[in-house]
């Protein structure tokens, strides 16, 4: 959760990294501008710490352009993203159409969410995601399950049960096809890189 000015830069910092581009003022500036979903997580982020977690009076206009920032980015690339979803570091959403998020997610470090992927609750619970976990097309996670650390979701699958660690999900309902398996590679976690 961002606390001070010195997590949320770590924050935004690790986001970028995910992007493959490298941490500098100018990939920075060349993300922002060039990459429509950067923009928004940028604006997700700022609009987060400084609405729910900063509520003092000094950040008010700002607090108040980043909430209507993170609005309108939020309406023009459809994504249903609240502020009070719990994000770790190194956020990635790739192609980011129509996307929805439960208010009451938790999302992991090093996530990696895709177009047409919605975490809804049932019951009043609402999904865990862990760590290194990638989220294909069209996913639909629904009530209070966790999905493990390093897993792979498969594209359009339902789940609806728990999913452990080190595992491939896929199918309606999600049955488990691989148990245990190396880490699947991704050059750009955050972890391997040092702010």
């Amino acid at each position: 959760m961002v606390e001070n000015e010195t997590n949320l830069i770590k924050y935004i910092k690790s986001d970028l990294y995910r992007l493959g581009t490298g941490v500098s003022k100018y990939t920075f500036i060349k993300a922002y501008r060039t990459n429509k979903i950067f923009r928004f997580i940028v604006w997700f982020r700022l609009a987060r710490h400084y609405n729910l977690l900063n509520r003092k009076r000094q950040y008010f206009l700002f607090a108040f352009i980043a909430k209507i920032m993170y609005k309108k980015l939020s309406t023009k690339y459809c994504i249903d993203f609240p502020l009070t979803v719990k994000v770790g570091y190194g956020l990635k959403i790739n192609h980011g159409m129509a996307l929805v998020v439960n208010s009451k997610s938790i999302i992991g470090n090093n996530a990696m969410l895709t177009h047409s992927v919605t975490l809804a609750s049932e019951k009043n619970e609402a999904p865990i995601i862990g760590d290194k976990v990638r989220i294909s097309p069209g996913v639909v996670i629904v009530g209070g399950v966790c999905i493990g650390n390093n897993v792979v979701i498969g594209a359009n699958a339902l789940v609806n049960k728990n999913v452990p660690d080190n595992s491939v999900a896929v199918g309606v309902p999600n049955r488990n096809i691989l148990k245990e398996f190396d880490e699947f590679t991704e050059r750009h976690y955050f972890e391997n890189f040092e702010l």
